[in-house]
């Protein structure tokens, strides 16, 4: 018999919460000062290769906007999403400010400004360019295009780990988490091309299962019962290596809170 939503979401919260990884420090008073070093996570892909890098001040992220520019000018299309959502709520407005989201610019410098403005508001920035006309096209999203989830989402995926950040009414960073399955215990989410889908948490003791169904909403949402707050998620990265998901819940008593969930894949599947 199939099992109810709230049942799936006391396993993943217990699956999740058991252990928490290591905690990100949180900065004293909220939120860091503007001149602070900006650790990101900037996971990447050029061509078909994918990356990820951690840089730890505004100048190294500065130079591998040049190296990633390089590449797009050398005929390959560039993608990247910076994992570290602290990084968006360093400075106040920083998550909630807006801009034009597409660009197409002859100057390499106004591109790596826009590059910029749209990695400090969250979003996954793909770059192109044209060597026939020397224009730069870039384009900037909180959700991959439906074409790009639709196909790739199919299949078996590990969850290797969640992230909550919670702000103030403003987006000062007030703290931040990461959690991920206890030790011993790995949990397993399946897409399956008929619409339904699985999850499971496997130990070395036993596992349980459950199955519900997922849509992608006509703004490339992954919506499901079975996620966490059965809600509809942003897919702001994925690939055929990985997945990350972020949802928001803006204007709770305690502030805003800010998640995100990663993804691993483990193998396609069919069904």
């Amino acid at each position: 018999m199939k099992k109810t939503s709230k049942l799936i979401m006391l396993l993943t919260a217990l699956a999740l919460l058991s252990a928490a990884c290591e905690k990100p420090e949180t900065p004293s008073g909220g939120s860091n000062d503007n001149n602070d070093p900006k650790e990101r996570v900037i996971i990447y892909s050029v061509g078909e290769n994918e990356s990820r890098q951690t840089l730890k001040t505004d100048s190294e992220w500065d130079a591998m906007l040049d190296q990633l520019c390089d590449r797009v000018q050398d005929g390959s299309e560039v993608v990247f999403y910076n994992m570290n959502q602290m990084t968006y709520f360093q400075s106040k407005g920083s998550g909630t400010s807006s801009s034009n989201r597409t660009i197409n610019t002859t100057s390499r410098e106004e591109m790596k400004k826009w590059m910029k403005d749209m990695e400090k508001q969250g979003l996954t920035v793909r770059v192109t360019y044209n060597d026939t006309t020397g224009t730069w096209h870039g384009e900037a999203y909180a959700t991959a295009p439906t074409s790009d989830t639709d196909t790739i989402i199919i299949g078996t995926w590990r969850l290797n780990c969640m992230v909550v950040t919670q702000t103030d009414g403003t987006d000062h960073l007030l703290n931040s988490d990461l959690f991920a399955p206890e030790d011993g215990s790995t949990m397993y989410y399946s897409f399956f091309n008929d619409g339904t889908m699985t999850i499971a948490i496997v130990n070395s003791v036993d596992s349980v299962t459950d199955s519900g169904t997922w849509t992608l909403s006509e703004d490339g949402e992954l919506c499901s019962e079975m996620l966490p707050n059965g809600v509809c998620w942003d897919v702001n990265w994925i690939t055929s290596n990985s997945m990350i998901l972020s949802h928001s819940e803006l204007g709770t008593m305690d502030g805003n809170y800010y998640y995100q969930m990663q993804f691993d894949a483990v193998t396609p599947v069919k069904k």
